[in-house]
C-alpha cells in the first residue's frame, strides 16, 4: 500500500468519496393540533355551559313575568273591591260597620298584593343573576372562538411555510 492510499482500521480502502447526509424525514409536531383539539373539547364545554345558563336565565324571566302578572292582578283585585265596597257605602246599601269591615279587607288585600310585589322584586335580583351568568359564559364563549380561530390560522401558516415533502 501506498503511503495516498489509506485504510480503515480492518486493512480495506477507503472511498475516495464521503457519503452523503441524507436529511431524515423531520417528524411533525403535532402538539399545536393536541391543543387545538383541547381548546374544541373547552369550546364544547363552554357551549353547554352557556345553553344552561340561557335556559336558566330564560326560567327565571318566566317565573318573573308571573309574578309580576299575580302583583298586577292582585292590585287590580284590591281596587275593585275597594271602588265597589265605596260605591256601596255611597249607595247608602252598606252600613257603616259593613263599610269597616270592608275596609279591613282592603287592608288586607294590599297587604298580599305588597308581599307579592317584594316576592317579583326578589325574583327581579336571581332573573338578573342569571342574566349576568349568561353574558358572562357568552362572552367566554366568543373568547374561546377566537383563540381556537387564531389557533388554527397559525398552524395552516407553519404547514404553508414548511418545504413540500418528497416521497
Amino acid at each position: 500500500m501506498s503511503a495516498r492510499q489509506s485504510c480503515d482500521s480492518m486493512g480495506r480502502k477507503r472511498s475516495k468519496r464521503e457519503p452523503i447526509d441524507v436529511a431524515e424525514k423531520k417528524k411533525e409536531d403535532k402538539s399545536l393540533d393536541k391543543l387545538i383539539g383541547v381548546r374544541r373539547q373547552r369550546l364544547d364545554r363552554l357551549e353547554f355551559e352557556r345553553i344552561e345558563a340561557r335556559q336558566q336565565w330564560r326560567q327565571q324571566r318566566t317565573r318573573l313575568r308571573q309574578e309580576k302578572q299575580g302583583w298586577s292582578d292582585a292590585v287590580a283585585q284590591a281596587q275593585d273591591y275597594w271602588q265597589q265596597a265605596r260605591a256601596g257605602f255611597f249607595k247608602m246599601a252598606t252600613s257603616s260597620g259593613q263599610f269597616r269591615q270592608s275596609k279591613a279587607v282592603y287592608e288586607r288585600l294590599k297587604q298580599s298584593a305588597a308581599l307579592l310585589r317584594q316576592q317579583a322584586r326578589q325574583t327581579v335580583a336571581v332573573c338578573r343573576s342569571a342574566g349576568r351568568t349568561f353574558f358572562d359564559a357568552n362572552r367566554h364563549l366568543s373568547e374561546a372562538r377566537r383563540q381556537l380561530e387564531k389557533l388554527s390560522i397559525l398552524r395552516d401558516e407553519i404547514r404553508l411555510q414548511r418545504p413540500p415533502e418528497d416521497d
